[in-house]
């Protein structure tokens, strides 16, 4: 087989590869091609019937006759009509044929000569050279790929794609690079680089108002503008926004600003298989180069904003190395829907891999409530990774690692913001200085999610303040937060270096406004390591909860109430640790109200480390009939104040006593002491003895003490030997 080809037959192959082996054949292309093949063999061989003709590699050496270096060259040739030529001019290579027909609209529209070219014996209206194509190629259109600016290049590629109705442009070779500055995209259109690298231009674009000095930022590369609202589609490509961080970078715009129109529409945007790296877009501050268009909560501080889309489709996406917010997306009306999925964001420099810039990776502002982001990576950050302040929105199966100075994945954003509807499951937190998941919401659900060395690992805060200013949907916290889930809480180690050690947290604003969480499971069996437990498994201020399964996390307290609080346990497990100095609950600066503790079914699986409790209480405000414990046989409930616990309904006291002879028809009294007892309760009594005939009753006579009365009905004298007499107090139902 032929190996050595000459440069023409090089050429050739080079010209079809892309349809070969790069893209499927339409039957439009498979037949200007066999009609290009055949006219060059034609052409070249002439009348000739050899067995040369069959020879393809013959009739390709031999079509080096037709073939043109330049444009100019292609088009000062005398040429036959429907005849077949390559242009071999560099970048613009291609297979063109001289085609009949009035082409004059066309070639005004192809401003660069990509695919209708005029020649120069002929008027446009009488024909004109098409190239044989199913897809520009930006390069056809002087986009060279050696970092020198294509913005022009870009926009005739898409003007003539829109115009011939492919809307889509591709580039062939990856190892190009083209600079893009500022170029409007106003119709719709798939951007497809094949792997090449879009160069921002960075530069002195401002001056600091105070020093003079001059402000760097990378100029915006793809824009739209909500009255032309098209949809875009990036592909295959990098952004290198090329900043430097030796620069001052304050202010700037962003690398790609999409937008959707006034009202809803059809606005998709998708960005697909594109990493984005070395943003200079800085937040605005005194002094910066530019004036701070805000909208909603942030500047536009970010490297892509879409804003206002009907859709966002982000998918396989590198994004890294950028100084300020990297992706925000926001709504007016609720109306983008987000779907993330195979997201990677770091904040590690390309300059220094060891070192991180501030700023969040995403920011999701008031969209749809079917948004969703799943098989995400956030990794190495200083503030919140991600901020979602969407009511709705489902995160699964993604991964928060290395955040040194503030949250993971915020909904409550600078504790101002209350948003409900959120499910984030299946995730992982390590590494987090502050909190894992924090949220101030109604409906949240959070299951099946693994922390480790997390400061706080779930926090749901009340106390939020709103901004009515810059638009209703950021809500005032003015009322009970409520229907919020923990499940499967997997809590493997804590940072002895973290100040609050605290698994779930939650703090109501006030009495009036708690929050209600239901947490099933909030520990494994598996032990923390010695070094590096909870101090509390569940913080609760102004609370109402519901538990059940397994708590084991605590070196101070499983679970610590304070403020005021109400626990509905139901089929509960505890276990503290043995041998450290834990108590089930603590209740510090609590208030319980009536029946404000009720445990059903609780299990104490180990023992207590002496001088601790179930109930630890401290200067707190417990009402008499506020702790109840049902169905618990193995919860002794042990407390160190004199608490009033009902079991099974009932409050409880013993004492010792002997009884002297009684004579027939008279009665002896003796008092027992029923913490939590008072005037109107209902009272009963009974002996671990024999009673002999004696009639025994009860009632309460004043608080915490029982009366318990020992009458001989028999006509001769009764006595009793030592016993211990149990009184039981059951409270009226309201």
């Amino acid at each position: 087989m032929k190996t050595n080809f000459s440069q023409s037959e090089a050429t050739f192959f080079k010209l079809v590869a892309h349809d070969l082996d790069g893209q499927p054949m339409t039957d439009l292309i498979r037949r200007n091609f066999l009609k290009c093949i055949g006219a060059v063999a034609a052409i070249s061989v002439g009348s000739k019937r050899t067995s040369e003709a069959s020879s393809s590699f013959r009739r390709l050496a031999l079509a080096s006759a037709l073939q043109f270096p330049t444009r100019d060259a292609m088009k000062s040739a005398d040429l036959v009509k429907d005849s077949t030529v390559i242009l071999t001019e560099q970048g613009r290579e291609g297979i063109f044929q001289l085609r009949s027909g009035d082409y004059s609209t066309r070639i005004a529209a192809d401003t660069l000569e990509g695919v209708f070219i005029k020649i120069d014996s002929a008027a446009a209206a009488e024909c004109a050279l098409v190239r044989v194509f199913d897809e520009l190629d930006v390069s056809w259109f002087g986009a060279v790929g050696d970092g020198s600016n294509a913005t022009a290049a870009f926009a005739a590629a898409i003007s003539l794609s829109h115009f011939l109705g492919l809307n889509r442009i591709v580039c062939k070779d990856p190892t190009k690079q083209f600079k893009i500055a500022d170029l409007r995209i106003t119709t719709n259109t798939v951007i497809d680089l094949g792997g090449a690298t879009v160069l921002g231009d960075f530069g002195p674009w401002g001056t600091h108002s105070g020093d003079g000095s001059p402000i760097y930022w990378t100029r915006n590369i793809f824009h739209t503008v909500a009255a032309d609202a098209p949809s875009v589609k990036l592909k295959n490509m990098t952004l290198n926004g090329q900043s430097d961080p030796a620069f001052q970078m304050k202010g700037g715009v962003p690398m790609v600003d999409f937008r959707g129109g006034a009202t809803p529409g059809r606005c998709v945007i998708r960005i697909e298989n594109v990493t984005v790296t070395r943003g200079s877009n800085r937040i605005y501050s005194e002094g910066s180069g530019t004036i701070a268009p805000t909208l909603l909560l942030d500047a536009r501080n970010m490297e892509i904003l879409v804003y206002n889309a009907d859709e966002l489709w982000i998918n396989d996406v590198e994004i890294r190395s950028c100084p300020g917010e990297m992706i925000q997306v926001q709504s007016d009306d609720e109306r983008t829907r987000v779907r993330i999925d195979n997201l990677f964001a770091t904040k590690a420099r390309d300059s220094n891999p060891l070192s991180r810039w501030s700023g969040s990776a995403l920011n999701v502002l008031n969209c749809h409530p079917t948004s969703a982001i799943k098989n995400s990576r956030f990794h190495f950050f200083a503030k919140s990774a991600l901020n979602w302040e969407s009511s709705g929105g489902l995160l699964e199966t993604c991964e928060f690692e290395d955040v040194n100075d503030s949250n993971a994945l915020d909904f409550n954003e600078a504790s101002s913001y209350r948003f409900n509807q959120l499910i984030v499951r299946n995730c992982s937190f390590k590494d987090i200085s502050n909190v894992g998941i924090r949220a101030s919401s109604s409906n949240a659900l959070f299951e099946n999610n693994t922390f480790e060395r997390v400061n706080i690992c779930i926090s749901f805060e009340g106390d939020v303040v709103g901004n009515g200013g810059r638009g209703s949907w950021l809500k005032t916290n003015d009322l009970m937060l409520a229907n919020n889930f923990v499940r499967n809480c997997w809590i493997k180690s804590f940072d002895p270096t973290h100040q609050e050690r605290i698994g779930i947290r939650i703090l109501g604003k006030n009495a009036n406004n708690p929050i209600s969480v239901a947490v099933e499971g909030a520990a494994i069996v598996d032990r923390q390591p010695a070094e590096a437990k909870a101090r509390y498994g569940i913080y609760a201020k102004n609370a109402r909860l519901r538990l059940s399964g397994y708590f084991a996390d605590g070196s101070d307290a499983l679970i610590y109430l304070t403020g005021s609080v109400a626990v509905r346990g139901q089929d509960m497990i505890v276990a503290p640790e043995v041998g450290q100095t834990v108590h089930t609950f603590h209740l510090a600066g609590a208030t319980l109200g009536r029946k404000a503790l009720i445990l059903n079914n609780i299990v104490r699986q180990t023992p207590l480390v002496a001088g601790n409790y179930d109930f630890r209480v401290g200067s707190s405000s417990i009402d008499v009939d506020a702790i109840h414990i049902n169905d618990s046989p193995d919860f002794a409930g042990i407390s160190n104040f004199k608490t009033a616990i009902s079991r099974d309904g009932k409050l409880a006291g013993s004492a010792k006593y002997k009884l002297s002879s009684i004579a027939a028809g008279l009665s002896v009294n003796t008092r027992v002491t029923v913490i939590g007892a008072r005037l109107g309760d209902r009272a009963e009594a009974f002996i671990n003895s024999n009673q002999k005939g004696l009639v025994i009753s009860a009632y309460v006579t004043s608080k915490n003490t029982v009366t318990v009365t020992y009458f001989n009905p028999a006509g001769w004298a009764v006595d009793l030997p030592s016993h211990t007499v149990t009184a039981w107090v059951w409270k009226p139902p309201n």
